[in-house]
């Protein structure tokens, strides 16, 4: 939800940027920045949003993490790859309480 709302708080941001420009040219800084900060926050959302396929090939592996994604509520399973440390967050096909109950 709040990833949404910076979302569009910066596309309207950078709009807005955009008719003050054309109106004072002058003003080019204004859109500059906005414009960064468009692009970091559609850069996050793409890089760190959403869930992933299982990794395929290479020296992936599924580490003993396991968390409940506040957006969608599902059990995420975080995978790794040891050679470059990059981690990916992907759905675990068990459902919530069945997890739950074998944790108890």
């Amino acid at each position: 939800m709040l990833r949404v709302f910076v979302t569009v708080a910066a596309m309207v941001a950078f709009t807005v940027a955009l008719i003050v420009v054309v109106m004072v040219p002058s003003q080019w800084p204004v859109l500059i920045w906005t414009g960064v900060v468009l692009a970091g926050v559609l850069f996050e959302r793409a890089r760190y949003g959403a869930a992933r396929e299982r990794p395929v090939g290479g020296d992936w592996r599924p580490t003993p993490e396991r968390f409940i994604d506040d957006a969608s509520g599902k059990v995420m399973v975080v995978w790794i790859s040891p050679s470059s440390g990059e981690r990916r967050y992907v759905e675990d096909g068990a459902p919530i309480n069945a997890l739950a109950n074998k944790l108890q």
